[in-house]
């Protein structure tokens, strides 16, 4: 199997197990499935990549830095147990918990996994499922914020991909910027200081504007109104979330009536004062990176130990948005 990534180059694949994933019913059906929210009123905040074409990006992520087989094939998968509207199902489903911390996703995977043919695929081309599902076998793949990981890594760099088609970080390689990692037994690491400058500001500018901003706050919480009514009034169901993709999700409430009027809605002129007690609170996880890279003389140090404005700063930033909307 050949592969061609934007950003990674070209890739000659030879594993039978990846193509059989990939060519799964519940692995493509992730290519209805954007990295955010719909938002027509303003198709910023609906990034122009989907989860399809992530998991891929940090599966050859992955194998372009060395990382085992069992190590890709779950990072390829890592995304599968997604629902429709991608973190909305944190809303919709996970409480006011999860909308803090966008674990709902995670929280179900391996049972949707276990549950699903990839299951079979898996095992049957000899590999351990239960090895693949345990985290704490591959930090290449995944580890807890601030450090680096390759799901953090490869949505960083689409994510940029986005920014730049609307003039933002024009200055910047994401190639340049995707040979810049080193890969340890440990994770990975930044191969000096200025490519940790540049990863963070790449990373942490694309959370601030897209991810945990408020306009796209705003838009995920009134779709998951939407979302909320249209099951309630029995249009669609829980399961619909993990059938069906963006469109066919939206296209069967529009069929049913639902009116989407809100989504057109201006963020600047529904948002609450902070004295308002009368808003409506809604919460929005926040990343920021720390990363650990090589100084000179071999060793690993974070950004933040040799800037202390950085320390400063990251040393300020919550763990979650409280944004008040008004009702």
């Amino acid at each position: 199997m050949y592969l061609c990534d934007k950003i990674y180059g070209e890739f000659d694949v030879n594993e039978p197990v990846f193509e059989r994933i990939i060519r799964s019913e519940t692995f493509r059906r992730l290519s209805g499935i954007n990295m955010g929210c719909w938002s027509p009123r303003a198709p910023f905040y609906s990034t122009n990549y989907n989860r399809y074409e992530h998991s891929i990006g940090v599966w050859l992520l992955l194998r372009k830095y060395g990382a085992s087989v069992p190590e890709q094939i779950a990072g390829l998968i890592h995304d599968v147990s997604h629902s429709a509207f991608s973190h909305l199902s944190d809303r919709i489903f996970g409480g006011c918990e999860s909308a803090q911390t966008a674990q709902y996703q995670d929280s179900i995977h391996d049972n949707f996994v276990k549950n699903s043919e990839l299951a079979h695929i898996i095992t049957d081309c000899g590999y351990d499922l239960d090895f693949i599902l345990d985290d704490t076998n591959f930090p290449l793949k995944e580890l807890s914020l601030p450090d680096l990981c390759a799901d953090r890594m490869d949505y960083c760099l689409r994510a940029t991909l986005h920014l730049k088609s609307y003039g933002y970080m024009l200055d910047l390689d994401v190639k340049r910027l995707a040979d810049s990692f080193v890969a340890t037994p440990n994770g990975f690491v930044l191969r000096d200081q200025e490519s940790a400058r540049q990863f963070v500001r790449t990373f942490n500018f694309a959370d601030e504007k897209i991810y945990s901003s408020f306009d796209n706050v705003f838009y995920e919480a009134l779709m998951a109104q939407i979302c909320r009514d249209a099951v309630a009034r029995g249009i669609i169901s829980r399961d619909d979330f993990w059938h069906l993709t963006d469109w066919e999700l939206l296209k069967k409430m529009h069929d049913a009536g639902i009116d989407f009027s809100p989504m057109y809605s201006s963020p600047s002129d529904c948002r609450a004062d902070e004295k308002d007690t009368s808003a409506r609170i809604e919460y929005q996880k926040v990343r920021r990176i720390n990363p650990l890279f090589i100084t000179p003389d071999g060793s690993y140090q974070r950004l933040s130990d040799v800037d202390a404005e950085y320390a400063k700063y990251i040393s300020s930033v919550p763990k979650y948005m409280e944004y008040k909307i008004k009702k």
